[in-house]
């Protein structure tokens, strides 16, 4: 009776440790790992917060294009976006987290764009 239990004790042992150190393998269809990877990427596109946008030009596409390379030469390290609301195109820049980083640099490009302005919208910080 006593060699069984010790037996079993030992067993009981041995599957504990067999599962502390174990490895799991999961078998899945490359459809679902497809689905699994698009989710994903999609998730990290989506991942955007409310901030933050200068908008400096609104008006024709040509003048958007003209402002943002004019942009992006003095201030290359901020972002640029351009936007058509039909009829008119949008010129934003920036992804600033607080009101307060929107204004400061709002400030700086008011010397060169007038009638710069602070929009709060959906922005990656990355």
């Amino acid at each position: 009776m006593k060699s069984l239990f010790t037996l079993i004790i030992i067993a009981f042992g041995f599957s504990a440790f067999a599962q502390s150190t174990g490895e799991i393998t999961i078998n899945t269809s490359p459809e679902i790992k497809k689905f699994v990877a698009k989710r994903i990427a999609h998730n990290k596109a989506q991942n955007r917060i409310d901030g933050y946008r200068i908008q400096i030009y609104y008006g024709s596409e040509n003048g958007a294009i003209s402002a943002r390379n004019k942009f992006i030469g003095l201030f290359p390290n901020t972002a640029t976006y351009i936007d058509y609301e039909s009829p008119d195109w949008k010129v934003k820049v920036g992804n600033f987290k607080t009101k307060l980083e929107a204004d400061k640099a709002r400030e700086e490009i008011l010397l060169v764009f007038d009638g710069a302005f602070v929009l709060e919208e959906k922005v990656s910080l990355k």
